[in-house]
């Protein structure tokens, strides 16, 4: 038997054994990969990606760069498919000249919008300059880029739930330079694509200090979710599991967890809410050296981040105890963790996810931000 077969099942029987009948299938490289449209030229580094459906079409937009920093090659590809990924067609290619990241669709009514963030060019500075928006036509064409809501702003999450738009977008420069508790993270809905309002307009800041926010509304009505915090909101490092009221949804009440779960993706199965996210093998984030300045801390927690070995995983987020549980990893290592999903059926979910190979050296997480990253696709099915 080859190696690579060999090891997508070994992979599959582990998930199968071990974590109560949530499995997924082997691996498939999208990007780099065959299927691609001609327009479509991935370079060293590709990661930031998402995914929706729309009029019956699978659409994947994804960053491609020559590493994983900023820089001015940077460009963000859109595709759609009528086959779940078999074949693909071109859609649009995005370039500024600058970084960008976080692409994000949403669908709102009957029009489909595309959003990014648009970046510098230094790779040893993080700093956050607008959001843009562009709108389908037809296949093939679209708008022309336009800024929305405010400068200095990233939109990490956009999302219909119960057929309603929900963004989640963090705003602030500083994240990963130490004590940036100034973040402020905001809880949006749009009726147009291009003007954000808050959900509830009393309170349109749910966190400081975080960024990356994600959650889900239950049956019941009351919403569940987590923020990276790694920038620090005063009182600790760790990520943050979080839960509002039915009809009070931008009170967030949350309590730290020792997991941090970058670049988190939460959706709801049956009524129960998982989270997908980056996992780090060095154990807890926020290690509680409260003797330094908190400058110095988050820095401190930072550098020993990069130098883990990682794993893209599920989490089931218990609900009563507001606590992560993981549930298994993702056939995945190195730089890994940006994943997109979206549902095929009651119990089965498409999942797109970035990682160093699979099968290569199990790289700390910097080294692997300094070597090739290439797009998968795998199946995950509740048994």
């Amino acid at each position: 038997m080859r190696m690579k077969n060999f090891w997508a099942l070994t992979v599959l029987v582990f998930a199968v054994l071990n974590f109560s009948g949530v499995t997924y299938s082997p691996l498939v490289k999208v990007v780099p990969g065959p299927n691609l449209p001609a327009q479509v030229k991935p370079m060293r580094s590709n990661n930031n990606l998402d995914l929706a459906m729309f009029q019956g079409r699978l659409f994947f937009g994804f960053r491609t760069a020559p590493n994983h920093f900023a820089g001015t090659k940077i460009v963000h590809y859109i595709m759609s498919s009528p086959d779940l990924g078999k074949t693909w067609e071109f859609e649009a290619k995005v370039f500024m000249g600058s970084d960008m990241r976080e692409p994000r669709f949403l669908v709102v009514g009957d029009k489909l919008f595309y959003y990014n963030f648009q970046a510098g060019k230094n790779i040893f500075s993080f700093t956050p300059q607008h959001i843009w928006a562009m709108e389908r036509r037809t296949l093939g064409s679209w708008t022309e880029p336009k800024q929305v809501f405010q400068p200095k702003c990233v939109l990490w999450r956009s999302k219909l739930i119960n057929d309603k738009p929900y963004l989640t977008v963090y705003c602030g420069e500083g994240e990963y330079t130490g004590g940036a508790a100034g973040i402020q993270v905001y809880l949006l809905t749009t009726k147009d694509g291009y003007n954000f309002e808050p959900v509830d307009p009393k309170r349109p800041v749910i966190a400081t200090g975080g960024s990356e926010t994600d959650f889900e509304i239950d049956r019941a009505g009351n919403l569940y979710g987590v923020i990276r915090n790694e920038a620090g909101d005063g009182q600790s490092w760790a990520s943050k599991v979080c839960t509002a009221k039915a009809g009070h949804l931008a009170d967030w009440s949350c309590v730290d967890t020792p997991y941090k779960p970058d670049s988190p993706l939460v959706f709801k199965h049956n009524d129960e809410i998982y989270v997908i996210g980056r996992r780090s093998l060095g154990g807890a984030y926020d290690k509680g050296y409260r003797g330094l300045p908190d400058s110095i801390e988050s820095l401190y927690y930072l550098a020993d981040y990069w130098w883990t070995k990682k794993r893209t995983s599920l989490y089931h987020l218990d609900k009563q105890k507001l606590s992560l549980e993981p549930v298994l990893d993702f056939q995945s290592r190195g730089d890994t963790s940006f994943p997109g999903l979206v549902q095929l059926n009651d119990n089965q979910y498409l999942l797109y996810n970035y990682s160093s190979d699979p099968e290569g050296k199990d790289r700390v997480w910097m080294s692997g931000q300094l070597h090739q990253t290439n797009i998968y696709s795998t199946v995950i099915t509740f048994q």
